[in-house]
């Protein structure tokens, strides 16, 4: 007992737990507001008097970067093997960290993989 009054150990349910869903809700109440307040525009402005020039999202520049090499017969190199191949690497990567030397061998195979990933989503970009 300090000063009067009693002191009890706070529970996770329900002190924690009434804390914790005010907060997400004030987060919750928070965006929403944020979000009708400043709308954000969806999608490009389109010119209907300019030539019609596709151009993917940022996140797959990569691939039609890619694609732009292996044109032809040769697309499934760049459509279906080199992806395969970066979505094995990065599984791997666990089992090529194990040994003396793993961490560098894998911290190398991440630094291709993001490399390549930089620099066939710059260089599209730059055309455009």
């Amino acid at each position: 007992m300090k000063g009067g009054i009693t002191e009890r150990e706070k529970k996770f349910y329900p002190d924690y737990l009434v804390e914790v869903l005010f907060a997400m809700l004030a987060i919750a109440v928070l965006t929403v507001a944020a979000a009708l307040a400043f709308p954000k525009e969806i999608g490009r402005r389109i010119s209907f008097s300019a030539a019609f020039r596709p151009k993917p999202e940022w996140f797959f520049l990569w691939f039609f970067e890619i694609l732009k090499y292996f044109p032809g017969n040769f697309a499934v190199i760049g459509a279906v093997i080199i992806p395969f191949t970066v979505v094995i690497a990065l599984a791997a990567i666990p089992f090529i960290d194990a040994g003396t030397r793993g961490r560098t061998r894998a911290a190398a195979a991440i630094g291709i993989i993001y490399f390549a990933f930089i620099l066939f989503t710059i260089i599209p970009a730059l055309d455009y």
